[in-house]
């Protein structure tokens, strides 16, 4: 078993408390991971919106009115000037024009690095579920040596 330091444990060599304290570190490690997967998910999701309303903006006509979303609760009146040019955020608060199927190529690649995040951050949590299990393990033998 290894921590995010690389260093090599040998938890049979640790104390109950010691253990316990590695345990708490996964613990806490693991809901960091779910977090992290969570947020990455919300991102996907997100972008799969975008790609969609994309979609959509491309059929409507010039001079059509719309609510443009600033975030998830405020709304501004807006109107379609071009069709097919569209502002995107390349991110850290950098935008630029592009086309549409320029756009959703953005959107399609960094929908792939999210992909990438995920599989490994969920790689990252199985790994530390199974390194939490044994730990468990290696208390309840511990204790019932001490019961002995």
């Amino acid at each position: 078993m290894s921590v995010s330091n690389e260093r090599e444990i040998q938890p049979m060599q640790l104390s109950l408390e010691q253990l316990s304290g590695l345990k708490t570190q996964h613990e806490n490690e693991i809901q960091e991971l779910q977090r992290q997967t969570d947020s990455l998910y919300g991102a996907k999701g997100r972008f799969s919106n975008a790609k969609s309303v994309l979609g959509d903006i491309n059929t409507c006509a010039e001079g059509n009115s719309l609510m443009i979303p600033l975030n998830s609760s405020l709304y501004v009146p807006g109107k379609i000037v071009n069709p097919n040019k569209v502002v995107v955020e390349l991110g850290t608060g950098y935008f630029c024009e592009k086309d549409v199927p320029g756009a959703i190529d953005l959107i399609e690649r960094k929908t792939q690095l999210i992909d990438s995040s995920i599989e490994t951050v969920e790689s990252t949590s199985v790994n530390k579920k199974k390194n939490l299990e044994q730990i468990g393990q290696i208390m309840q033998y511990k204790m019932s040596q001490l019961e002995k």
